[in-house]
């Protein structure tokens, strides 16, 4: 049965070992120990751990931090799932605005963001390293009449 739980410590060896997988450089393991992350999520099937995300929240705005799928499950819709429905949480207590930042060349990960209305505001220069590569800063208002079921 695949789950969407909080995120626990005992989570956090698997955690990296995607992190690794998926990023370069990735987050060290004491990012996801010290970064301020209000709200973290995994999913899973069957107690695999198959995802991860992560938030920063500030009165009503919300920032993606790092999201990664296990490259086993990629391309299955796990990475909508998960993004479904952490955001429909989050709106659902109040978030209105949220915020992220993806390579310039991660068109997979855009169109993910994309089919949930992110859209493009501005570029951060030389923002990721190895390789250096801009970043696309994307944004996603809620309207107020209609927030559900995104």
């Amino acid at each position: 049965m695949r789950v969407i739980r909080l995120m626990q410590d005992s989570d956090l060896d698997e955690v990296i070992r995607i992190e690794n997988q998926v990023f370069h450089p990735p987050w060290p393991k004491e990012a996801f120990m010290e970064a301020p992350c209000t709200y973290s999520w995994v999913i899973c099937e069957d107690e695999v751990l198959q995802g991860y995300i992560v938030y920063h929240t500030v009165l009503d705005e919300g920032v993606i931090l790092n999201f990664a799928i296990d490259p086993k499950f990629q391309h299955q819709g796990l990475g909508t799932y998960l993004l479904k429905e952490t955001l429909n949480y989050l709106i659902d207590n109040g978030i209105r605005m949220f915020f992220l930042d993806v390579r310039t060349s991660n068109m997979v990960a855009q169109d993910l963001y994309k089919k949930f209305d992110f859209h493009p505001i501005g570029k951060r220069k030389n923002y990721y390293s190895e390789p250096i590569e801009d970043a696309i800063v994307m944004v996603k208002y809620i309207d107020e009449w209609n927030n559900k079921n995104i």
